[in-house]
Formats: C-alpha cells, structure tokens, sequence
C-alpha cells in the first residue's frame, strides 16, 4: 500500500503542471486547457485528472489548486497569480507550499515496502514553490513557456541524509528538504498537429547550490501527445526521461506516461 501512494505520488508530481491545447477547430483552445503556461483558468473553470490535481479558476487573475487523495498524506496547496504582459510575454507567479512528512513518515519501515529506515527521525518540512512564468504565442498556434523557479524549505530540526528516497522524479524534488534551497529552469513549447491531436515537449533543470559538488543536479524531459475530445475531457500518452546525480551515482531513466483530465464550469 505504501508503494502504491509513493507511485501515485511519483505520478502526481510528473504531470503535475503539464497539459495540452488544441486550436478552435477542435473545439478548444489554448485558454481552454492553459496548465503549464503562464495561463490561468477561466474563471470558475475547473480541471481534474488521475494523476494532476484538482485546479480552480476562481477570478482572471487568480487559480486555485490541489490534489484532493493526496493531501491526506501530502498536504499541499497551490495558487497561480496573473501579472499581465511584458514585452508580448504573458506573465504569471506560481507559488505552492507542501508538507511531505506525513508521507516520509508513512513509508518509513523495514523489510519490503519500507523506504526509508525506521530509525530515523522525520521532522516538520514545510516545502514552499515559488516559480515566474512567461507565455507568447508562436506561429498563431503553438505556445512557448519559460519557467524559473526558487524552492526552499523549513524543517524542525535537520533531515538526515540517509533518509532519500533514491527514484527518478522523487530525488531532486526532495532534495530541498536536505539543502535548504534550489532553482529550476525549465522550458515548454505546445502546440496542435492534425485533427484533434495536440503535443507537449518539455525540459527542467534542477540545480542545487549548497549540495555536493557531484550530486547537485538533475534535468528531466517530457513528450505528451493528446488526443482532445472537447473542452471538457482529454487524454495523454508520452514518456518522461530523466538524468540525475544520485548518491550512489549518476542514472538515466525512461518512464511511459499516462493520464485523463476532465473539465466543467461551476
């Protein structure tokens, strides 16, 4: 059970942040589904998939999100705040804030399905994302994102390095709780290809200052083809691929993706 929510998670941070758009002949546009970009959504406007969470439009220039089933072991909560254009760039902040120790916690155990040894301590983490995003539109149709972001975190006391979760996607996200404070840079280009086909190609770099000098760094890639139905349903295919320096060493990963969102008007 307990590697199932860990996996849930993994998931749920992967897309979390990313979606597609189509241009109107499809029956919905770039406003319609704007996750990922600089975009917010129309007001009472509201998304949900399997594995991203619950988003609100609340006003035109506020957006509301969270992920119902895992704030019961990963409280979090989201907002996404406009600020106008700039140079013809669409300009947004993003600013989150999450409390992994309930989920540390809960895979903390020996024998299989522990994560993480039982002897150790989990502190209060209070983890804060705060991110700026630019937006322009290319080509009529096709969306450009830049993305920079500033994560740090809070403890109780000092996390003990040998309680990492060793995964692709999970490692770099945790390593603020060990190195106070880290960057991500990213970059995110979408666009429609034929019918109701849209894609989604995507990088990030994760950099941490004050972590080792061999272990401070992890990029990750991602390519999502949609298949929009309508302005209120949609479904993805994709692979993620990652490189990170781990304690034990640098590795490659290639993930498959998968995922559905739905969408009303409240």
């Amino acid at each position: 059970m307990k590697k199932l929510i860990l996996i849930f998670s993994i998931i749920f941070f992967v897309f979390s942040g990313f979606s597609a758009f189509a241009n109107d002949k499809t029956g919905s546009s770039w406003q319609t589904w704007p996750t990922g970009s600089a975009y917010l959504l129309p007001p009472h406007r509201i998304e949900i998939g399997l594995f991203q969470p619950l988003r609100y439009g609340f006003s035109e220039s506020l957006e509301f999100s969270t992920h119902p089933l895992l704030f019961f072991v990963i409280p979090n909560f989201d907002v996404k705040w406009a600020h106008g254009e700039m140079g013809g760039f669409t300009i947004t902040s993003a600013h989150g804030i999450t409390y992994p120790s309930l989920l540390m916690d809960l895979v903390s155990k020996e024998g299989i399905g522990g994560l993480i040894s039982p002897e150790f301590d989990i502190p209060h983490i209070l983890s804060f994302q705060n991110a700026l995003l630019a937006s322009r539109v290319l080509f009529d149709d096709h969306l450009f994102t830049g993305k920079l972001a500033l994560n740090f975190a809070v403890k109780s006391e000092k996390l003990d390095s040998r309680t990492t979760i060793d995964l692709p996607v999970t490692y770099p996200r945790m390593s603020v709780y060990y190195h106070d404070f880290g960057f991500r840079v990213g970059m995110d280009m979408k666009g429609p290809l034929f019918r109701r086909f849209c894609y989604v190609f995507n990088g990030e770099l994760f950099y941490y200052p004050t972590a080792e000098t061999d272990i401070n760094s992890a990029f990750e890639h991602k390519g999502l083809l949609y298949w929009n139905k309508s302005s209120k349903f949609q479904i993805c295919a994709g692979y993620l691929l990652s490189y990170c320096e781990y304690p034990f060493g640098t590795q490659w990963h290639l993930l498959p993706l998968l995922d559905a969102q739905w969408s009303w008007t409240w």
